[in-house]
């Protein structure tokens, strides 16, 4: 009788076996499932809504980019304000220096030109009337005024300038 039992129970587990494997052909042929219809039947609802979401996600994200680019172009304005206003200030100072080096003995400005940056001298003396410059020039030691006139010809940069001092007297 055992071996009969396991005979059948055998059968039994081929029997379910087959029933598994026929199952999704029948399926197939009988129609989707009931799993496949609700798929089916949301499927499009939710691509809307996805959709509707990404658009708002891409709204929101562009009013904040328009919020950060109102802000950059206000800092940029506020930056051009103040760098007009430096630059301004700059100017004035430089030609506060050319009236005061204007005015000073060849030999005092020579002295305080020799003991500047080179740069700044070389400015100073290109915006000096061409009398004065000469003047000061003049009064400097022969190897500085013939650098500083070197860099006001542009032969050679200012900064690269070794620093000499005036003509003792």
């Amino acid at each position: 009788m055992t071996a009969q039992r396991h005979r059948h129970s055998s059968l039994l587990a081929g029997a379910a076996l087959l029933a598994l494997c026929l199952a999704p052909a029948e399926a197939a042929a009988t129609g989707p499932s009931d799993a496949d219809a609700f798929c089916a039947s949301i499927g499009e609802p939710a691509a809307e809504a996805r959709f509707a979401w990404q658009a708002e996600t891409l709204k929101s994200l562009e009013a904040k980019l328009q919020d950060t680019l109102k802000q950059l172009n206000a800092k940029k304005a506020e930056l051009e304000m103040l760098s007009d206003r430096q630059d301004s200030g700059l100017r004035e100072a430089e030609s506060r220096m050319t009236e005061i080096f204007s005015r000073m003995r060849p030999d005092a400005a020579a002295l305080q030109l020799a003991a500047m940056d080179p740069a700044m001298a070389v400015a100073l003396l290109g915006k000096l009337p061409p009398r004065s410059a000469s003047a000061v020039l003049n009064e400097m030691e022969t190897a500085r005024a013939a650098q500083l006139a070197e860099a006001l010809g542009g032969r050679r940069p200012p900064s690269r300038l070794p620093q000499t001092g005036a003509r003792p007297r």
